[in-house]
């Protein structure tokens, strides 16, 4: 247990000088720190059982208690976000898991001075230093989700114009949102200047807008964003997964509506980003869940508004005709 908790506390003093250190790339984003330091923690929780022979169960489960300790630690400390916290908790524990195999499988096949073993706890350093002449890797992705709507495109189109006063009820489960995303709270799209601006509010104060690059009238509209200092209010999200910051920007977004009889429209959201980091192997399908699961979100909220009005439409017609005879 001590040896448990010393590597939570080396996890924990390693986030705090990544930080502040000068020199050290890209901070906890780096990949000294995403993946070596998890690996050392697990190492350093199985070199506690060097007398007692450790099994292969312990080796990858054990560094998991150290890891999850480490990752409350700097929650507690706020160093981490509970979103950051989220997203990367699955390649911690199973970088630690690798981190115990590598320690286990030294310590049973090596029994001199093992001392020297814990020597691995300046990797993240040694990463840190080679990391600065690698630069890292863009990758844009596409996300196309759809949804079939009980509404007429004009009735479909008029709620995305005038997304207005979105309260939580009317927004599906999102993974997105329990783990510490803002929920949305506005979309409205205003003419000026001969310019179509659609201008977004979510929770925390998050609010950003985007220039609308072809509009199509009850088919297609298509806009793209623009982030500054105001758009993320301190607190609101992590800064490592801020959008519109170094690791992460949102690009664009299209809708485009598709009749398929008199009753049903086919709505198609189209959404582009950029994902930057140095685990992109890991960032691109972590992004595509979250993405995809914000994207149906949304599709959720158009279509229950739409279908909403769509009936309030039909009744006040309804009305008209029998008021009318």
């Amino acid at each position: 247990w001590i040896w448990l908790f010393l590597g939570a506390l080396y996890g924990v003093l390693i986030r705090a000088n990544f930080e502040i250190i000068p020199n050290a790339v890209r901070g906890p984003m780096s990949l000294a720190f995403l993946m070596g330091v998890p690996f050392v923690i697990g190492a350093i929780s199985i070199y506690g059982l060097r007398d007692k022979s450790p099994s292969l169960k312990q080796m990858v489960s054990l560094p998991w208690i150290a890891t999850a300790l480490m990752m409350a630690g700097s929650a507690i400390t706020l160093l981490e976000g509970s979103i950051c916290i989220a997203i990367m908790s699955p390649l911690f524990l199973m970088v630690s898991s690798m981190g115990g195999l590598f320690m286990g499988l030294c310590l049973r096949l090596y029994k001199g001075k093992q001392q020297k073993f814990l020597s691995i706890s300046f990797l993240p350093f040694a990463l840190m230093w080679g990391e600065e002449f690698v630069a890292l890797p863009d990758k844009n992705i596409e996300i196309v989700q759809s949804i079939v709507v009980q509404a007429s495109p004009e009735t479909i189109w008029q709620q995305i114009m005038t997304a207005k006063a979105i309260v939580p009820d009317e927004l599906p489960v999102s993974i997105a949102h329990f783990i510490g995303v803002p929920k949305p709270l506005e979309g409205v799209n205003i003419q000026s200047n001969e310019k179509e601006i659609r201008y977004s509010k979510w929770e925390k104060g998050v609010n950003f807008k985007a220039k609308v690059t072809e509009n199509r009238k009850y088919e297609f509209i298509k806009w793209h964003y623009f982030f500054d200092e105001n758009s993320f209010p301190a607190g609101s999200m992590d800064d490592h997964v801020a959008i519109g910051g170094e690791y992460f920007d949102l690009n664009d977004t299209a809708f485009k509506l598709e009749p398929l009889n008199t009753k049903e429209t086919k709505l198609i959201i189209t959404a582009h980003y950029r994902v930057s980091s140095s685990v992109n192997f890991y960032a691109i399908p972590v992004s595509k869940i979250l993405a995809g699961d914000f994207i149906k979100t949304i599709l959720g909220l158009y279509k229950g508004r739409s279908e909403k009005a769509q009936l309030n439409q039909m009744a006040l017609s309804y009305e008209h005709r029998i008021q009318n005879k």
